[in-house]
């Protein structure tokens, strides 16, 4: 526990050292096909203290309700929601709303994980410290909802280069859209392809700090892509901080 308190301090130093001339546009792509999520997605945006940034919502199952999303969002800025057929595929979706992106940057987010407000501001100054062209967590909090349960999944991946990361962080140039796409597949497999492909033609992934991002575990499986149960993930993959009802003081920075 001490640790992830001391760890803030050099986190807060980077921030400050290069956030001062952060005038990069990111765009955001969340896709969905969930039916509970409008809410977190509204938050988590309306959150992010980054300056130059887009929304782009995907919905990706047919019984959501565009209208309700442009009812709900329209007060934020720079938001924009489409829907595609929810035949379409993850990758279908993402390659869309990387079409559709105005800035050179772009941000995969997930629908029901927790993004802080320094989040994206922290992330997109990866760009400025190191040569990486894509940058994530692959360290990151993880929350058991059903168990009340913070941990850190796979501790040690901090602040350095990586194969990969978590698939709600990737952030990336956008110029290497032009040599890699996000592959059509069923089931899961859509970020995992995406770091193959990339590692086979030499772009490098760096794996910045774990703060201000949580991986939200539900109880239903059917929820998650990752389909094994919170006992196995805890025990192969995590490190444990603490039970708590609120987790937001432990993870932000």
């Amino acid at each position: 526990m001490e640790k992830i308190f001391e760890n803030r301090g050099w986190v807060k130093n980077i921030r400050e050292n290069y956030s001062k001339d952060s005038k990069e546009g990111v765009s955001i792509i969340v896709v969905t096909n969930k039916l509970q999520c409008e809410k977190n997605i509204f938050s988590n945006y309306k959150r992010l203290k980054y300056l130059c940034m887009e929304l782009i919502i995907i919905l990706n199952d047919n019984k959501l309700k565009i209208e309700s999303y442009k009812t709900k969002f329209w007060r934020l800025n720079n938001v924009r929601v489409f829907q595609l057929d929810e035949s379409c595929t993850l990758g279908e979706c993402l390659n869309f709303g990387i079409e559709q992106s105005k800035y050179d940057y772009i941000s995969k987010m997930d629908d029901d994980d927790y993004y802080g407000a320094n989040y994206l501001t922290d992330l997109m100054n990866v760009f400025k410290y190191t040569d990486a062209q894509v940058t994530g967590k692959f360290s990151r909090f993880i929350y058991f909802k059903e168990s009340s349960l913070l941990a850190i999944f796979s501790p040690y991946f901090e602040n350095k280069y990586v194969p990969g990361v978590a698939g709600g962080t990737i952030t990336f140039k956008k110029e290497i859209f032009n040599k890699i796409k996000f592959r059509c597949l069923y089931g899961a497999g859509t970020d995992i392809s995406f770091f193959e492909d990339c590692n086979n033609i030499g772009v490098k992934i760096f794996s910045a700090d774990k703060y201000n991002y949580v991986y939200v575990r539900n109880k239903n499986l059917d929820e998650h892509t990752w389909k094994i149960g919170d006992e196995e993930i805890m025990e192969s993959y995590c490190e444990k901080v603490i039970s708590t009802k609120y987790y937001i003081p432990f993870i932000t920075a």
